[in-house]
């Protein structure tokens, strides 16, 4: 790997920790407003974040994926109704 390849990791891998820390500092306060009598351990923040990212990750998988295969379905009966047409 040459130095900017790594400059490049570390600075995406910080905006990432960074990302989660956010949002689970964000899901943590909102447990606490929700559930008033729980309080979060600040030691939970970090992988609360990181759960809800690698969740939100999935979900716009699984959701690119239906579009892929709704995309090619579509191609498919196009592609057989135009070689019907010939």
């Amino acid at each position: 790997m040459t130095a900017s390849a790594r400059e490049i990791l570390a600075q995406l891998l910080t905006f990432a920790s960074s990302a989660a820390h956010y949002i689970g500092a964000l899901l943590g306060w909102l447990l606490e407003k929700l559930l008033p009598g729980i309080t979060i351990p600040a030691d939970l923040i970090d992988p609360l974040g990181y759960l809800a990212v690698l969740t939100i990750f999935l979900v716009l998988v699984q959701v690119a994926r239906k579009l892929a295969s709704v995309i090619i379905a579509v191609g498919w009966i196009l592609m057989v109704v135009r070689i019907l047409m010939l």
